[in-house]
């Protein structure tokens, strides 16, 4: 009878340090999920370096993308297991407009809780609007 409570505390163990790992693949920007935000007057080589900068306020960057307009992070100051995803839309440099899709997820993150991180958009307007 201990065996088996052993092995299934073990199994338990396990599935929760599983459910605790949040992959930057989950970052999608096809996943409706995020906060969207317009930028206009600017050019995508400031749009990048901004977001750049950003992205690496108390994270890590884990993923860049240039020709696609994606930048992943992992959080390295805050929640533990935290990622966050930046995708600039139109990617390419003669746009009037860019549309910028910020999401995060965390472990046993509910599907209903937000995943938009203001706390990135302002870092990045900051950025944007210092240079």
């Amino acid at each position: 009878m201990q065996t088996i409570m052993m092995k299934t505390l073990a199994l338990f163990g396990c599935l929760l340090l599983t459910a605790c790992a949040v992959s930057t693949d989950s970052l999608q920007l096809s996943n409706g999920k995020g906060a969207n935000y317009a930028v206009t007057g600017k050019s995508y080589e400031q749009i990048w370096r901004a977001a750049t900068v950003a992205m690496s306020t108390d994270m890590e960057i884990v993923e860049s993308h240039k020709p696609s307009g994606v930048i992943k992070s992992k959080v390295v100051n805050g929640t533990r297991g935290k990622v966050v995803g930046f995708f600039i839309q139109p990617a390419h440099a003669s746009a009037p407009r860019y549309t910028i899709n910020i999401v995060s997820r965390w472990p046993l993150q509910a599907p209903n809780e937000r995943d938009g991180e203001p706390s990135v958009w302002e870092d990045f307007r900051q950025a944007l609007n210092s240079r």
